[in-house]
């Protein structure tokens, strides 16, 4: 995921570790990229926690999460 700003990305991966069985793949702080690894329900939950986090209590605008 990528996110805007990019100091956004050290937060969602606080948040992503502490909810679900996670691992981090790649963060970048300058670019906010971050890449979280698993299997796919702990990494959709860890998505959502993150999502739910960044848009509830920092007022960012999400983007809905898609399967594909």
């Amino acid at each position: 995921m990528t996110i805007t700003p990019s100091e956004g990305a050290i937060i969602a991966a606080d948040v992503a570790t502490k909810a679900s069985d996670v691992r981090l793949g790649f963060i970048d702080r300058f670019s906010g990229a971050l890449v979280i690894t698993g299997d796919v329900s702990s990494v959709e939950s860890a998505i959502r926690d993150v999502v739910s986090v960044l848009s509830g209590q920092l007022l960012f605008t999400p983007a809905a999460i898609t399967r594909t």
